[in-house]
């Protein structure tokens, strides 16, 4: 089992993910759309924290001879998920880079046109001008 240190370090150090995650989304350098995930596990690192029979039912029920390969396990697969999804986002982002610079390249080479060609007067001033 546990020790009570160990087990008090685990709950400090899930409380102090949990303060981290809140201080991020306050700074708003953690947007909302990944928060929810990121407050969903620092809560479940809590609870497993608090409550070790929780981890070890799971660990028993997946055949895991030692919670803590469960608990590796589901951190593995945590980091998985947190990685394909980045690679999604920054695959989305990337698409939309590759469009405004087309996007940019366009207008640049409009107003290249625009500028290189003479600039003549419409005829309503040009008549203003002869009288």
């Amino acid at each position: 089992m546990i020790s009570m240190k160990l087990n008090l370090f685990a709950i400090i150090g899930s409380l102090c993910l949990l303060l981290l995650i809140l201080e991020l989304i306050r700074r708003r350098y953690l947007k909302e759309r990944y928060s929810l995930l990121w407050i969903i596990t620092g809560a479940l690192f809590l609870t497993i924290s608090v409550r070790l029979d929780i981890l070890d039912g799971i660990s028993r029920f997946l055949g895991f001879s030692v919670p803590s390969n469960a608990l590796f396990f589901f951190g593995v697969l945590f980091l998985i998920l947190i990685v394909l999804g980045l690679s999604v986002v920054t695959s989305h982002l990337a698409e939309k880079n590759r469009i405004l610079t087309q996007e940019v390249v366009l207008l640049k080479k409009r107003v290249e046109d625009l500028e290189e060609r003479p600039q003549r007067l419409p005829e309503s001033r040009i008549q203003a001008f002869k009288e």
